[in-house]
This record gives C-alpha cells, structure tokens and sequence, in this order.
C-alpha cells in the first residue's frame, strides 16, 4: 500500500467517526432530558403501538399534578416550562410574546438571542412586542385588493401586558350564549388547555374544534381551522401584527365565536339584544374578522386616554377596572380604528 492510500483511508476514517461521534451526541440529547420540537414534539399525535411522546410530560406513578404532569403547579405554569421566558423548551415563547432561534424553529433551546425582526404572532400573556403607537399608514401589497396593507410593527424589547385572556382566574366569558341571553356571559375560569389540544389533533395551532367550556355556543356547525387553511403550518411569527396571516381568518372569526357567541356579526344591523346590539362586523366579510385587530393571547396596549379609558365593560360600569385595560386591542386608546378608517 502507498503512503497516498494510507493518508486518503486515514481521511475517511477520522471523517466516519466524526459523523457517528456527532449522530451519537444528538441522539443522546434529544433522547434525554431535552426539550420539544415545535413540528416534532409532544404536541404532534404519534402513530405505532409504542408512543415515546407521553413521557415529555407525564409521569405513571409519580406526577406532581392531577394530570399526572411531571412538574406541581398550574396547566399555565407547566405550559410556561416550555412556552415561558427565555423559550426554556421552544422557541415560541407564548409568556412574553417573543420568537427565539432565527426564522424558523428548532433545536436547540434556551441558549438563543431573541428575534429583533419578528414577534409571536398572538402576542403574549405577561409581556408583548406589539407597536401599539406605531404611526406607519401602510406598505403596499403585491396583490390587492386591498392595495394597501395598514402596519402595526414589531418592538425590538418586550412590554408589560395590559389586558389578556385571563388564566386559571374566575372571569367573565364575554358574550357567550345565544343572542338575547341576559347578562354579559357566565363565569369561566380559562386554562390554555382550554383553547389547545396539547396532545395534538391537525388543527391550526393544535385549537379544539370547540374549546372547552364554551358549551359549543358559537356559529351553529364549528369549523376546525386546519393546518391545510394556512399556507404553511410553521408561521409562527410576524413582523406586521395587523397581518392575519397565512390562515383564513373567517374561519379563526367564527372559532372564537364558540365562546363569544354575540360578539359574530356579519352586519352592522340591529342584533335584537339587550347589550351586543349593534355590532362590528366580525365575521370575514369585507376583510373583517377577530384577529385583525385583537391579539389572541395578550397585549401591551394601554387606554389610558379621556374617553377611552372610561368605557364601560358590556352590560353595566360606568368605567373599566383599569384604565389601561384595552380589550385585546393592538393599538393603545382606539388607534386600531385608524388603521382601517383613515379617511375619517
């Protein structure tokens, strides 16, 4: 054998073992402790008579909560373990409204900068990155109508929410029941779980085709909002919050309207009750639906002004609670409503 053979089998060799050495090091960590994969992880049913998932996050004979979950605590805080600041477990890190990890999830976790270009699509339940004052009229758009598209950017730090839907506290769900149903809706204590299916089921966002609680109240046949309704089940993110995205947003309307039933409206006519009377229109149509201007999860906009900070919660109050409270909404006071309305 030459010497030139010897070199080139000497290469291959320290080459194959530097392969296998690195196959073996990601098969033990993602084999171990580890963390979820956004598109691959516990929430995605798996198929087979011998499911490895379940053991991300429950335990036989020694769970620390009723649902046999690994870790004590509320549903939120085992959510937050993975979804919480700093995206110990994913990278979409639902607690502060922040995307980790570049443009596209995945491994690893909890060692990467924040997105400086993007934020959680959803905004977040303790902090959000929504540009609530942003001044931006629109951007043109490549295939209208509309012509143009509004703007409301992302912010490159995170603030304190001001309103969000509240978890594991007793609170109002807002304009569930038919129309004419006495009162501003019955009490709900709201669980993540409540909207997501943490097993995982093919719908958008893994969201129950009813969430749980709302008594299937909303549109009369509830449409699942599946993954095939959006362009591309990995857009998680966003870098323009008054985009619905790559999803039909009819659909996301009248998904939500499963629990705020009197809220759905596909006119601004006359509704026949007593607090929901009239109201916007909702339901898709002219391009109006729920997520356009109210962010799922929570928000960082205030409405701290003079008259809006005064309006009243649906069915009585002469003011709110908070005079920050602002309903979900992506712009502080009423400035959603110029995003839309310019010409008044």
């Amino acid at each position: 054998m030459t010497k030139r053979k010897e070199v080139r089998i000497i290469r291959r060799t320290i080459i194959l073992i530097g392969v296998v050495a690195g196959v073996a090091m990601a098969l033990a960590v993602l084999g171990g402790g580890g963390t979820a994969s956004a598109d691959g992880g516990p929430h995605v049913v798996e198929t087979g008579a011998t499911p490895d998932k379940c053991a991300a996050c429950h335990r036989i004979h020694t769970g620390q909560n009723e649902y046999l979950l690994k870790e004590a605590g509320t549903v939120e805080d085992f959510c937050f373990s993975c979804h919480g600041n700093g995206g110990p477990g994913s990278d979409l890190a639902v607690q502060e409204g922040t995307f980790y990890g570049g443009t596209t999830p995945g491994f690893p976790y909890g060692t990467k900068a924040a997105s400086t270009t993007v934020g959680l699509r959803a905004g977040g339940f303790d902090m959000a990155r929504i540009n609530t004052t942003d001044p931006s009229a629109s951007v043109a758009n490549t295939t209208p109508p509309p012509t143009n598209v509004p703007v409301i950017g992302v912010l490159a730090t995170a603030e304190t929410v001001n309103s969000r839907h509240t978890l594991e506290t007793l609170t109002t769900l807002w304009g569930n029941g038919a129309i004419a149903t006495p009162g501003a809706g019955p009490s709900y204590t709201l669980e993540c779980t409540s909207c997501h299916d943490p097993h995982g089921n093919g719908n958008y966002r893994i969201l129950r085709s009813v969430p749980q609680g709302s008594s299937g109240a909303g549109s009369p046949t509830p449409v699942p909002v599946a993954i095939a309704d959006q362009a591309d089940p990995k857009v998680y993110t966003t870098s323009n919050y008054f985009s619905t995205g790559p999803v039909d947003g009819a659909k996301v309307s009248s998904w939500c309207a499963t629990c705020h039933t009197r809220y759905l409206a596909g006119s601004m006519a006359d509704s026949g009750d007593a607090i929901f009377k009239y109201r916007h229109r909702s339901n898709g149509s002219l391009g109006t639906t729920c997520i356009k201007c109210h962010a799922p999860h929570g928000t960082n906009a205030g409405a701290a002004g003079t008259y809006s900070s005064t309006v009243g919660y649906p069915g009585g109050g002469s003011g709110t609670t908070n005079t920050a409270e602002s309903r979900l909404l992506k712009m502080d006071n009423r400035g959603i409503c110029i995003k839309c309305h310019t010409d008044y």
